[in-house]
């Protein structure tokens, strides 16, 4: 049988709409290639929440497929790389990268982290799972607000990354990187010393690519 793949892109109503014309269509033409359903998540499933908790709608949405791929809408991808779903262990959770989450989550309110005792925290631009890690997606139980005060900062937008990173402790699930080079992807928003439009930044990585 084939496998059944699917990439998400949440990318809510009016957001950055001018570069999302030209990294949808990108982001499109790599699932076509890797023989991947594309699905836009624009509903706002979770309204009290951060917009990027949306993307926790692939726990529902994805149940019946092998492979379920998130990946942000300011994301690129090069037009010549492979399919990593070929050759990426399926037991793995895929991540572009991750860092120490104890630098911004008091740890100590969780106990699913001092237990896990990896302090992984996934950086959640693109992020892939199979049928066997798609408890990865599993959303919170409660409310928002009840999540305040895990975060040093204050900074409530990371989440989702937040949930995503617990549920990797809570099931004791294993990672790996999800590219051959870190050129394949291009995360747009983390250029933050351009002064240049998101746009254009997303312009110029395609001509650099050669995409026209």
């Amino acid at each position: 049988m084939p496998i059944k793949k699917c990439v998400y892109v949440v990318a809510t109503p009016g957001w950055q709409s001018a570069m999302c014309d030209i990294t949808l269509p990108n982001l499109k033409a790599y699932a076509d290639r890797i023989r991947a359903d594309f699905r836009l998540i624009t509903e706002r499933k979770y309204p009290e929440w951060p917009a990027e908790y949306e993307k926790h709608q692939i726990h529902e949405l994805g149940r019946d497929y092998d492979w379920n791929i998130s990946m942000d809408a300011d994301m690129l991808v090069r037009p010549d790389i492979d399919d990593f779903t070929s050759w990426h262990p399926p037991h793995y959770v895929g991540n572009w990268w991750f860092y120490d989450i104890r630098a911004v989550i008091d740890v100590e309110k969780d106990a699913y982290f001092s237990r896990d005792g990896r302090y992984y925290g996934l950086v959640e631009c693109l992020i892939a799972t199979s049928k066997f890690t798609h408890e990865l997606w599993e959303p919170l139980p409660g409310k928002f607000e009840d999540y305040r005060p895990v975060f040093k900062d204050g900074y409530t937008r990371r989440i989702s990354e937040y949930n995503l990173s617990r549920n990797l402790a809570k099931y004791g699930l294993k990672i790996s990187g999800i590219m051959r080079k870190r050129e394949d992807f291009f995360h747009i928003n983390l250029t933050t010393d351009d002064i240049r439009k998101p746009e254009d930044v997303a312009l110029a990585k395609l001509k650099e690519w050669g995409v026209r």
